[in-house]
């Protein structure tokens, strides 16, 4: 097998890159080391995709069902701050969209199953500089030769490791916690997310809603928090609180997922023929859902360098190719990053003359078109991330 691209990690963002390459001639590998199995999961965990990476996906034929958000109204729950975002501010349609994450991960790995190896890992692999491309050994001994590997499995990347690329890693002390549920609100095109001491409160509609589930519903708790208390018992005991803060009954009605929340990010996404992408080279806080857009960004990247490389009919420069994604994706993702630990802090502070800071902060946005229309197109996606 001599692939252009050996993808290593099969989920979303590695099957994207798999069918958006193969769409334009640009033969790929993909190596995932779960099995083939596509039966149906339940569905609980939800992405928030924003415009941008919608279109990414449609361009693709990628046809599930989502979720429309309009407006996203984010408030103090200690205070009075409060901020709220339009599609109306910047002429669009939709803000974002909500999908479940099985069903985002099921159409692209149908897309690409025949390109797929199931239940294989990347053992090892070393550079060929003779003809210049890579020589790479599976799990079960099977042989590859390759142009390049891109390293889209995740947050603890073997990819990464083998290649000895060290990961600059903190952990926020808090957990995150997510469950579907049905709740009486009326208008399901709205957001609504709520800073607090209980957590970082965000309820958002579902796709194809019915009578039993409406929203889904992402929470972040600081871990001092559940010290003495099972998460199932917390949520029982607090959601009554944002209950009153929406004017809303909320019901859980499905299994909570609950996982610890960290960061990390590398200082190098290449190492020889081998370039990260995606949670593989970064991770961030999931208050503003960005994490799958940003490794979409990435992706878009990526591709784009890879076809005007070969569309170009020169001699292949491996080297400029992926220095070529790297800078144009490094920094905006540490930037990211370091925004979102910027607003994890900020709203987790107690300091009496911080939270007046950020109530009018939030407020005094919330008043300038201008700021408010710059927030708006970055979430949304129209300036690209």
């Amino acid at each position: 097998m001599n692939p252009v691209v050996t993808i290593s990690g099969g989920g979303i963002i590695g099957n994207y890159i798999s069918s958006r390459l193969n769409n334009n001639n640009i033969e790929t590998l993909v190596i995932e080391k779960s099995s083939a199995d596509l039966s149906d999961k339940e569905n609980i965990r939800t992405l928030t995709l924003n415009s941008y990476s919608k279109e990414l996906l449609d361009d693709l034929g990628i046809n599930i069902d989502y979720a429309e958000i309009k407006k996203i109204n984010v408030f103090d729950g200690e205070g009075t701050g409060k901020i709220d975002f339009s599609s109306d501010e910047i002429n669009s349609e939709n803000l974002s969209y909500v999908v479940y994450f099985n069903d985002l991960q099921k159409a692209l790995k149908i897309r690409e199953q025949e390109r797929t190896l199931f239940e294989e890992e990347i053992k090892k692999f070393k550079e060929d500089g003779v003809n210049k491309s890579c020589e790479i050994l599976l799990s079960k001994d099977k042989q590859i030769t390759s142009q390049f590997i891109a390293g889209c499995d995740g947050r603890n990347s073997n990819i990464a490791k083998l290649a000895s690329l060290k990961p600059i890693s903190s952990y926020y002390n808090q957990t995150a916690i997510t469950f579907t549920a049905k709740s009486s609100l009326k208008d399901l095109t709205i957001a609504h997310q709520i800073f607090s001491e209980r957590g970082i409160f965000a309820i958002m509609p579902l796709p194809l809603n019915t009578d039993e589930s409406t929203h889904t519903i992402v929470w972040s708790v600081d871990n001092k928090r559940l010290r003495d208390h099972e998460i199932k018992e917390y949520v029982q005991k607090n959601i009554s609180y944002f209950e009153r803060k929406l004017k809303t009954e909320i019901i859980p009605n499905s299994n909570i997922v609950s996982f610890n929340l960290s960061n990390h990010y590398f200082e190098e996404y290449i190492s020889g023929s081998l370039v990260l992408i995606g949670d593989a080279a970064h991770s961030i806080h999931p208050l503003a859902g960005q994490g799958i857009n940003l490794g979409f960004a990435d992706a878009d990247a990526f591709c784009e360098e890879i076809i005007n490389a070969y569309e170009s009919k020169i001699n292949l420069d491996k080297k400029l190719v992926l220095k070529k994604y790297e800078i144009r994706r490094k920094s905006m993702n540490l930037l990211m990053l370091k925004s979102m630990n910027f607003f994890v802090d900020l709203f987790k502070s107690d300091n009496l003359y911080i939270r007046l800071l950020r109530n009018i902060g939030l407020s005094g946005v919330n008043k300038t078109k201008f700021l408010k229309r710059f927030f708006v197109n970055h979430a949304s996606g129209r300036n690209k991330i």
